[in-house]
């Protein structure tokens, strides 16, 4: 198991999860996996790695460079979770903001993450709430 984290400043959600992909997904060729699957919480980036046709021009460097690690990738599947699944990537994220490197490995989960590892052996997972609009009577 591997973790990683990365102090990349002030950038949107779209770029700050291509940047993380693509430490991933080169972490993932660097240890020559076979089969990846990649679970994010960017709907529209997962609907872009579905659909090779879509791209965003702001984005296209970094993308393609995701695209080339993933083709050197045996099986590589994109999934949309949502964010509540998504709750160790989450955190390495946070920490990855207050970090003073530019970019960390880790070996072994960060004291931070560990409970929600743990939970993730569980099986345990968060219900995600949804706004209901309530209508007067």
């Amino acid at each position: 198991m591997l973790g990683y984290a990365r102090k990349i400043g002030p950038v949107n959600s779209c770029l700050a999860e291509l940047w993380s992909l693509r430490d991933g997904l080169i972490l993932c060729v660097q240890a020559q996996v076979q089969a990846l699957i990649v679970e994010m919480d960017a709907k529209a980036l997962v609907d872009a790695f579905s659909n090779q046709t879509k791209s965003n021009v702001v984005n296209s460097s970094l993308m393609e460079d995701c695209r080339h690690l993933a083709s050197q990738i045996s099986q590589v599947s994109f999934r949309h979770v949502y964010r509540e699944a998504n709750m160790c990537a989450d955190q390495l994220a946070k920490l990855g903001a207050s970090m003073e490197n530019d970019f960390v490995v880790f070996s072994s989960p960060p004291v931070c993450i560990v409970p929600f590892v743990e939970a993730d052996c569980r099986g345990q997972y968060v219900n995600r709430l949804c706004p209901v609009s309530v209508s007067p009577v």
